[in-house]
Protein backbone atom coordinates (compact mmCIF):
# COMPACT_ATOMS: atom_id res chain seq x y z
CA UNK A 1 0.00 0.00 0.00
CA UNK A 2 1.22 3.50 -0.75
CA UNK A 3 2.18 5.58 2.26
CA UNK A 4 1.00 9.17 2.76
CA UNK A 5 4.04 10.68 1.04
CA UNK A 6 3.69 8.39 -1.97
CA UNK A 7 -0.02 9.13 -2.26
CA UNK A 8 0.73 12.85 -2.19
CA UNK A 9 3.30 12.43 -4.96
CA UNK A 10 0.92 10.34 -7.05
CA UNK A 11 -1.83 12.94 -6.89
CA UNK A 12 0.46 15.96 -7.35
CA UNK A 13 3.14 14.57 -9.69
CA UNK A 14 1.17 11.77 -11.31
CA UNK A 15 3.55 8.90 -10.65
CA UNK A 16 5.42 6.85 -8.02
CA UNK A 17 8.48 4.64 -8.55
CA UNK A 18 8.55 1.37 -6.61
CA UNK A 19 12.05 -0.10 -6.58
CA UNK A 20 12.45 -3.89 -6.53
CA UNK A 21 8.79 -4.54 -5.81
CA UNK A 22 9.22 -8.01 -7.30
CA UNK A 23 12.15 -10.41 -7.01
CA UNK A 24 14.42 -11.41 -9.87
CA UNK A 25 13.05 -14.94 -9.58
CA UNK A 26 9.47 -13.70 -9.96
CA UNK A 27 10.47 -11.70 -13.04
CA UNK A 28 12.28 -14.67 -14.58
CA UNK A 29 9.14 -16.78 -14.23
CA UNK A 30 6.80 -14.13 -15.65
CA UNK A 31 9.19 -13.18 -18.44
CA UNK A 32 9.59 -16.81 -19.55
CA UNK A 33 5.83 -17.06 -20.06
CA UNK A 34 5.56 -13.73 -21.87
CA UNK A 35 8.56 -14.51 -24.08
CA UNK A 36 6.56 -17.32 -25.68
CA UNK A 37 3.58 -15.06 -26.44
CA UNK A 38 5.92 -12.40 -27.80
CA UNK A 39 7.64 -14.92 -30.07
CA UNK A 40 4.29 -16.12 -31.42
CA UNK A 41 3.23 -12.53 -32.08
CA UNK A 42 6.51 -11.64 -33.75
CA UNK A 43 6.28 -14.67 -36.04
CA UNK A 44 2.73 -13.70 -36.97
CA UNK A 45 3.90 -10.17 -37.84
CA UNK A 46 6.61 -11.59 -40.06
CA UNK A 47 3.92 -13.60 -41.87
CA UNK A 48 1.91 -10.45 -42.56
CA UNK A 49 -0.35 -10.13 -39.53
CA UNK A 50 -1.27 -6.58 -38.58
CA UNK A 51 -1.20 -4.97 -35.16
CA UNK A 52 -1.69 -1.31 -34.29
CA UNK A 53 1.77 0.19 -33.62
CA UNK A 54 3.42 -3.24 -34.00
CA UNK A 55 6.45 -3.23 -36.32
CA UNK A 56 8.18 -6.53 -37.18
CA UNK A 57 11.70 -6.80 -35.72
CA UNK A 58 11.25 -3.49 -33.87
CA UNK A 59 8.41 -3.31 -31.36
CA UNK A 60 5.74 -5.82 -30.41
CA UNK A 61 2.69 -5.26 -28.20
CA UNK A 62 1.05 -8.50 -26.99
CA UNK A 63 -2.24 -7.93 -25.19
CA UNK A 64 -4.69 -9.77 -22.94
CA UNK A 65 -1.99 -11.97 -21.48
CA UNK A 66 -3.64 -12.54 -18.11
CA UNK A 67 -6.64 -14.29 -19.65
CA UNK A 68 -4.32 -16.49 -21.72
CA UNK A 69 -2.24 -17.97 -18.90
CA UNK A 70 -3.26 -18.94 -15.37
CA UNK A 71 0.03 -17.85 -13.77
CA UNK A 72 -0.30 -14.40 -15.31
CA UNK A 73 -3.89 -14.11 -14.10
CA UNK A 74 -2.71 -14.93 -10.59
CA UNK A 75 0.13 -12.42 -10.94
CA UNK A 76 -2.09 -9.47 -11.88
CA UNK A 77 -4.24 -10.26 -8.84
CA UNK A 78 -1.24 -10.39 -6.49
CA UNK A 79 -1.75 -8.72 -3.11
CA UNK A 80 0.83 -6.07 -3.99
CA UNK A 81 -1.30 -4.90 -6.91
CA UNK A 82 -4.43 -5.04 -4.77
CA UNK A 83 -2.81 -2.86 -2.10
CA UNK A 84 -1.52 -0.33 -4.63
CA UNK A 85 -4.70 0.04 -6.62
CA UNK A 86 -7.15 0.12 -3.74
CA UNK A 87 -5.10 2.77 -1.93
CA UNK A 88 -5.54 5.09 -4.93
CA UNK A 89 -8.71 4.06 -6.75
CA UNK A 90 -10.95 2.58 -4.07
CA UNK A 91 -12.13 -0.83 -2.94
CA UNK A 92 -13.49 -2.44 -6.13
CA UNK A 93 -10.81 -2.88 -8.80
CA UNK A 94 -10.84 -4.58 -12.20
CA UNK A 95 -8.02 -5.34 -14.60
CA UNK A 96 -8.66 -2.88 -17.41
CA UNK A 97 -5.88 -3.90 -19.82
CA UNK A 98 -2.57 -5.73 -19.86
CA UNK A 99 0.11 -6.05 -22.51
CA UNK A 100 3.78 -6.78 -22.89
CA UNK A 101 5.90 -4.27 -24.79
CA UNK A 102 9.09 -5.67 -26.28
CA UNK A 103 11.26 -3.02 -27.91
CA UNK A 104 14.07 -4.56 -29.93
CA UNK A 105 17.50 -3.08 -30.76
CA UNK A 106 16.23 -2.29 -34.25
CA UNK A 107 13.58 0.08 -32.81
CA UNK A 108 15.13 3.43 -33.67
CA UNK A 109 12.12 5.74 -33.33
CA UNK A 110 10.54 7.40 -30.33
CA UNK A 111 7.16 6.15 -29.19
CA UNK A 112 5.56 9.60 -28.95
CA UNK A 113 4.24 11.57 -26.00
CA UNK A 114 0.75 10.38 -25.15
CA UNK A 115 -1.75 9.86 -22.37
CA UNK A 116 -3.05 6.34 -21.96
CA UNK A 117 -6.56 7.78 -22.22
CA UNK A 118 -5.58 8.96 -25.69
CA UNK A 119 -5.95 5.40 -26.96
CA UNK A 120 -9.23 4.45 -25.28
CA UNK A 121 -11.29 6.95 -23.22
CA UNK A 122 -12.78 5.85 -19.92
CA UNK A 123 -15.45 7.09 -17.54
CA UNK A 124 -14.28 7.81 -14.90
CA UNK A 125 -11.23 9.13 -16.69
CA UNK A 126 -8.67 8.01 -14.10
CA UNK A 127 -7.15 4.56 -14.15
CA UNK A 128 -3.73 3.38 -12.99
CA UNK A 129 -0.95 2.16 -15.26
CA UNK A 130 1.69 -0.15 -13.77
CA UNK A 131 4.82 -0.26 -15.96
CA UNK A 132 6.90 -3.21 -14.80
CA UNK A 133 10.50 -3.85 -15.87
CA UNK A 134 10.94 -7.55 -16.69
CA UNK A 135 14.63 -6.80 -17.26
CA UNK A 136 16.60 -3.65 -16.50
CA UNK A 137 15.03 -0.70 -18.34
CA UNK A 138 17.72 1.91 -19.07
CA UNK A 139 18.03 5.16 -20.96
CA UNK A 140 20.12 3.27 -23.52
CA UNK A 141 17.55 0.53 -24.20
CA UNK A 142 14.50 2.79 -24.32
CA UNK A 143 13.00 3.25 -20.86
CA UNK A 144 9.95 5.46 -20.56
CA UNK A 145 10.10 9.21 -19.99
CA UNK A 146 7.45 11.22 -18.17
CA UNK A 147 6.37 14.82 -17.66
CA UNK A 148 5.65 15.05 -13.91
CA UNK A 149 2.42 16.86 -13.11
CA UNK A 150 1.15 16.82 -16.69
CA UNK A 151 -1.91 14.80 -15.66
CA UNK A 152 -3.27 17.94 -14.01
CA UNK A 153 -3.93 19.40 -17.47
CA UNK A 154 -6.74 16.90 -17.96
CA UNK A 155 -7.34 15.10 -21.21
CA UNK A 156 -5.47 16.58 -24.20
CA UNK A 157 -6.45 15.95 -27.81
CA UNK A 158 -4.15 13.51 -29.62
CA UNK A 159 -2.95 13.51 -33.21
CA UNK A 160 -2.26 10.24 -35.04
CA UNK A 161 1.35 10.04 -36.27
CA UNK A 162 3.25 7.28 -38.04
CA UNK A 163 4.40 5.94 -34.66
CA UNK A 164 1.18 6.31 -32.66
CA UNK A 165 -1.09 8.89 -31.06
CA UNK A 166 0.68 12.04 -29.85
CA UNK A 167 -0.52 14.71 -27.42
CA UNK A 168 2.55 16.91 -26.95
CA UNK A 169 4.80 18.54 -29.56
CA UNK A 170 6.74 20.98 -27.35
CA UNK A 171 10.39 21.16 -26.35
CA UNK A 172 10.22 19.71 -22.82
CA UNK A 173 12.28 16.48 -22.97
CA UNK A 174 10.69 15.13 -19.81
CA UNK A 175 12.28 12.98 -17.14
CA UNK A 176 13.66 9.48 -17.78
CA UNK A 177 12.49 6.63 -15.57
CA UNK A 178 15.18 3.93 -15.65
CA UNK A 179 14.07 0.89 -13.68
CA UNK A 180 16.03 -2.10 -12.39
CA UNK A 181 14.57 -5.52 -13.08
CA UNK A 182 11.52 -6.12 -10.87
CA UNK A 183 10.93 -2.41 -10.28
CA UNK A 184 7.80 -0.61 -11.39
CA UNK A 185 6.51 2.88 -12.00
CA UNK A 186 2.81 3.50 -11.45
CA UNK A 187 1.21 6.53 -13.04
CA UNK A 188 -2.06 8.33 -13.69
CA UNK A 189 -3.70 7.51 -17.02
CA UNK A 190 -3.51 11.21 -17.99
CA UNK A 191 0.24 11.55 -17.39
CA UNK A 192 2.26 12.43 -20.51
CA UNK A 193 4.80 9.69 -21.22
CA UNK A 194 6.87 8.36 -24.10
CA UNK A 195 9.75 5.99 -24.78
CA UNK A 196 12.94 6.53 -26.71
CA UNK A 197 14.77 4.33 -29.24
CA UNK A 198 16.55 1.18 -28.12
CA UNK A 199 20.23 1.86 -28.66
CA UNK A 200 21.43 -1.27 -26.88
CA UNK A 201 22.07 -4.79 -28.15
CA UNK A 202 19.21 -6.35 -26.18
CA UNK A 203 15.42 -6.27 -26.25
CA UNK A 204 13.82 -4.02 -23.64
CA UNK A 205 11.05 -6.06 -22.02
CA UNK A 206 8.17 -4.57 -20.04
CA UNK A 207 4.79 -5.75 -18.78
CA UNK A 208 2.17 -2.99 -18.67
CA UNK A 209 -0.82 -3.66 -16.41
CA UNK A 210 -3.70 -1.20 -16.07
CA UNK A 211 -6.44 -1.16 -13.44
CA UNK A 212 -9.72 0.74 -13.27
CA UNK A 213 -12.57 0.98 -10.82
CA UNK A 214 -15.27 -1.63 -11.23
CA UNK A 215 -17.96 -0.33 -13.56
CA UNK A 216 -15.70 1.94 -15.62
CA UNK A 217 -17.13 2.35 -19.11
CA UNK A 218 -16.49 3.77 -22.54
CA UNK A 219 -18.00 7.29 -22.43
CA UNK A 220 -18.84 7.16 -26.14
CA UNK A 221 -20.56 3.78 -26.34
CA UNK A 222 -21.56 3.36 -22.71
CA UNK A 223 -20.12 -0.16 -22.71
CA UNK A 224 -18.77 -1.27 -19.34
CA UNK A 225 -15.20 -2.52 -19.53
CA UNK A 226 -15.17 -6.15 -18.43
CA UNK A 227 -12.23 -7.44 -20.46
CA UNK A 228 -10.27 -8.40 -17.36
CA UNK A 229 -11.13 -10.03 -14.04
CA UNK A 230 -12.20 -8.28 -10.87
CA UNK A 231 -9.11 -8.38 -8.61
CA UNK A 232 -10.48 -6.67 -5.50
CA UNK A 233 -13.86 -6.14 -3.86
CA UNK A 234 -14.27 -3.97 -0.78
CA UNK A 235 -10.46 -3.83 -0.66
CA UNK A 236 -10.06 -7.62 -0.48
CA UNK A 237 -8.12 -9.67 -3.02
CA UNK A 238 -10.31 -11.96 -5.12
CA UNK A 239 -7.69 -13.90 -7.08
CA UNK A 240 -5.80 -16.33 -4.87
CA UNK A 241 -3.19 -18.95 -5.63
Amino acid sequence: MLNAEQLKQYHERGYVILDHLFTAEEMDSIRAIIDVFDWEGEEALKQGAKGFNNIPNQINFTCNLARRHEELEQFIGDQRFVDLTTSVLGGDIRLYWDQSVYKRPEAKKDFPWHQDNGYVPTDPVHYMTCWLALDDATIENGCIWIQPGSHLQGYVEHVLTDTGWQCYFGEDPGQPVPLPKGSMVIFHSLLFHRSTPNQSDNTRKAYVIQYSVEGAKNPVTGKVFDNGPLIAQDGRALITK
